[in-house]
């Protein structure tokens, strides 16, 4: 069986969470103003947060499935298969939402296509179908397409962050103004876009069981992941808001692209605007890849319908084609021109499934944490307590943060899993 290298996770945890959230995040953001800042900082703490659980708990609980498979070690079958349920629909639910921003990024060349549904919908499910192609060929075609992707979609990020710095108004940038006029409740209403941008950090934890050496290269992968992430979203955010006029930053269609129009010229806003449209579809490689594999170890324990525990000659699991269907009716039934609310619909669908699988996890390395408290440095029992608790209310104010609407949402989704789970176990 194929392992995956540390460069290939790494790939994997930094390309599935670069996608349309960092290159739409700026203009979803811009009416916070400086406060978008403070969002992000505070943001990236609590992924590393969750970054150093998913790595520890992948030393605890070697197994492929991720936050499923902690949840369940430690909570048991129920919440283990809530957790599975809640992952697997954000997983092909969130997917869609990249392609509307792909269509978004696309405007800018050809605005009369984009205009018209029936060449956004078949460009949109070609896309799912060709990344599902590599995915069927199995773990090393795909994380061999992912490394080239994830390079072809952080190389402009960079450039842009590094050159840009030097053509930054910091006065647009740090307005203290903008902090007390819309102080900390402005947080909450940010968390679903801010979230939405380090979804995936746990990628290298899901298929553990096919990665090389996993308790140093999922560590490794998960948090180099992030920390290179962290540094792109908020260089790009220093970037774009002391480049972009704020009033012209909220109703930017692709901020980077503008950003990069105003650094190089229209020949950098053409190389922004193609890696971007490549960046945002690309991610449906790595999240393709994932919406199999969760099913898969939930399977192989009784938990999800047998089919999903098949595979293919090539070891690409049966949930690949589900999620990728499912994918495809959601996007064509959910379509609209109105292109970013409907990537806020999906972003914020998609958010709250991916929370409690977080919140679980946090919670289980807690658990775990006290149960292999005699195996712990001295050190070690000062420090993850404190990450714990970090984790644990990142996740919960997020939570508490969508508000009411999408958690009632979240509880009907999770309800209606009940029979479900009910059926599988009397199976």
């Amino acid at each position: 069986m194929y392992k995956i290298t540390s460069v290939r996770a790494t790939s994997l945890v930094a390309g599935n969470m670069i996608g349309s959230g960092v290159l739409l995040a700026p203009a979803l953001l811009a009416p916070y103003g400086t406060m978008s800042l403070v969002g992000w900082c505070l943001t990236t703490l609590g992924a590393l947060a969750l970054a150093l659980v998913f790595s520890r708990l992948s030393i605890w609980i070697p197994k492929s499935g991720g936050p499923y498979t902690f949840a369940k070690h430690v909570f048991g079958d129920f919440v283990g298969f809530q957790m599975a349920w809640g992952y697997w629909i954000s997983a092909w639910c969130g997917s869609a939402s990249l392609l509307a921003g792909a269509l978004q990024y696309m405007s800018i060349f050809c605005p009369e296509w984009i205009a018209n549904p029936m060449f956004s919908m078949c460009f949109g499910c070609s896309m799912i179908w060709i990344f599902t192609f590599f995915n069927i060929k199995g773990i090393k075609a795909s994380t061999s397409i992912e490394i080239i992707i994830t390079t072809i979609k952080i190389l402009p990020l960079i450039i842009v962050a590094v050159v840009g710095i030097f053509f930054v108004d910091f006065s647009n940038v740090f307005n203290m103004a903008d902090i007390s006029k819309h102080g900390i409740e402005s947080l909450g209403k940010m968390s679903g876009v801010l979230l939405w941008a380090f979804i995936g950090l746990e990628s290298a934890t899901i298929p553990a069981d096919n990665v090389e050496n996993p308790k140093r290269t999922i560590p490794l992968a998960t948090i180099s992941g992030v920390l290179i992430v962290a540094a792109v979203y908020i260089c790009g955010a220093i970037v774009i808001g002391g480049v972009i006029p704020a009033e012209q930053l909220a109703v930017s269609k692709a901020p980077y692209v503008d950003a990069a129009r105003g650094i190089f010229g229209e020949w950098g806003a053409t190389i922004m605007a193609v890696t971007g449209i490549i960046g945002i579809v690309g991610s449906l490689n790595g999240w393709i890849l994932i919406q199999g594999q969760v099913p898969l170890s939930a399977a192989e324990e009784g938990l999800f319908p047998k089919y999903f525990a098949k595979t293919n000659k090539n070891g690409a699991p049966n949930g690949v084609v589900v999620g990728s269907s499912l994918m495809t009716v959601l996007f064509l039934l959910t379509y609209q021109p109105a292109i970013v609310e409907y990537v806020n619909v999906l972003i914020d669908i998609s958010v709250m499934s991916m929370l409690l699988p977080y919140f679980y996890s946090a919670i289980a390395f807690c658990y775990m944490a006290v149960m292999n408290k005699e195996q712990l440095s001295k050190t070690e029992k000062i420090t993850l307590p404190i990450v714990g608790l970090v984790s644990i209310l990142y996740t919960f104010s997020a939570i508490f943060g969508l508000g009411e609407h999408l958690i009632s949402l979240a509880f009907i989704m999770f309800l209606v899993s009940v029979p479900f789970y009910c059926t599988i176990k009397k199976n």
